[in-house]
């Protein structure tokens, strides 16, 4: 146990070490809190004494008696804030509020025109405050906004420097949020970052220190976990695979470039390859035109088993696998997680990346590889932004110990 350099620093370490005992543990009672922590009895009785006054622990029934009285168990009591969290995309925004608890309380799903950041800044300002109005929530106790966005995003300074697929350059999103959502403090991630961190929190990651998520998405991008912890390179701005160059005199890409990963293997890409190589007859047995077809439409059948689905479902795989393939001798990952909207074609897609990335990669790297799809529910950015705000909250000396930080 780390200990402060003087009294005021040890009792900030004691009450963090026994909130986050709470936390992680709960239900737990107060005897197991001082046991796992080496703190005094007394000692963990007026730091419970405190986090109940305040509210953010509850008492939650009796544990098995050791033979006295059966001890009462605590856990964080979910409701004690809140979190706003968002995810942005070409196109449309997510924006949803959550307990402590990772529960989704309420949401938004928003289409409209992303290229104005503006539009964004007050589609999520309207969708908090029709949220918290219909939860009827405390605007105050919402304590912490998660956003994750697609491109070269500073995390530190919640600047978006560049995004291609949403046509910005150097836009101060962290600060014109906060200032829209009235103070709530506002943390920015990447996209593909944020996938990650909601893998190694809740999904295939956890418990994993050396793993690649892929964001298959309209853009394409990899968070990266190395060592435990997600890599970002100088700037945060590793992982941008979605700008390799995979195709000579290829399409051309939202950055400006030809060929580019995402202009070949995007979801908009992958429709287009759709439209062009699906005949009419088999459209019109789906009841489906050129101009409706839909990635779900790829996905259900007659028209998944269509053979010129499958051979473009095939085809994709190759392609994502000799990137993924690139990236696994590079990094020598002990998983790679394949997310996002495409990730939706399933096994058939799994399959041929596996394919792709095992025929590339040496024996002994791809030895103790994994390759598989996110099982994550909802989308994976979007818990990513929960996780980041929810690491904010947990990081704050005060929470939990005095009557306002945003609470009344």
């Amino acid at each position: 146990m780390w200990l402060g350099s003087n009294s005021k620093d040890l009792k900030v370490n004691n009450r963090l070490l026994v909130r986050d005992m709470i936390r992680k543990r709960g239900p737990i009672a107060r005897y197991e809190i001082a046991r796992e922590t080496g703190l005094t009895p007394s000692t963990v009785s007026v730091i419970v004494a405190e986090l109940l006054e305040n509210n953010v622990i509850k008492e939650v029934g009796h544990g098995e008696s050791s033979g006295g009285r059966r001890p009462i168990l605590l856990e964080l009591n979910p409701t004690a804030a809140y979190v706003l969290a968002v995810r942005i995309q070409r196109g449309e925004a997510v924006i949803a509020i959550f307990d402590l608890n990772q529960e989704i309380l309420g949401e938004r799903y928003c289409q409209f025109n992303t290229d104005l950041p503006e539009q964004v800044v007050e589609a999520v300002g309207q969708s908090f405050e029709e949220l918290v109005s219909e939860l009827k929530i405390s605007p105050q106790k919402v304590l912490w906004c998660g956003v994750a966005s697609p491109g070269l995003v500073s995390s530190h300074t919640g600047v978006v420097e560049r995004s291609s697929n949403l046509g910005w350059i150097n836009i101060p999103l962290s600060t014109m949020l906060t200032e829209r959502l009235g103070g709530i403090p506002v943390n920015v991630e990447n996209i593909s970052n944020a996938a990650a961190l909601a893998e190694k929190e809740y999904g295939l990651a956890r418990g994993r220190d050396h793993v690649v998520f892929i964001n298959l998405s309209v853009g394409i991008g990899a968070g990266i976990v190395a060592g435990g912890d997600i890599y970002g390179g100088l700037k945060g701005f590793a992982g941008e695979i979605g700008h390799v160059h995979v195709l000579d005199d290829g399409p051309l890409c939202t950055c400006g470039q030809r060929g580019c990963f995402e202009a070949v293997c995007g979801l908009r890409a992958i429709l287009e390859k759709a439209k062009a190589v699906i005949p009419d007859e088999t459209l019109q047995v789906c009841g489906k035109t050129r101009d409706n077809l839909t990635l779900n439409d790829l996905i259900t059948k007659p028209l998944a088993d269509s053979p010129e689905v499958q051979g473009l479902i095939s085809e994709t795989g190759r392609t994502i696998g000799m990137v993924i393939s690139n990236l696994v001798n590079l990094l020598n990952p002990e998983l790679v997680v394949l997310g996002g909207e495409l990730s939706r074609l399933g096994q058939p897609l799994c399959d041929a990346v596996r394919a792709e990335v095992y025929g590339r990669t040496l024996e002994e790297i791809q030895s103790n590889l994994s390759i598989e799809i996110s099982d994550i529910k909802g989308s994976a950015p979007l818990m990513g932004a929960y996780v980041l705000a929810l690491e904010q909250i947990f990081a704050l000396e005060e929470w939990g110990f005095h009557k306002s930080l945003r609470n009344p």
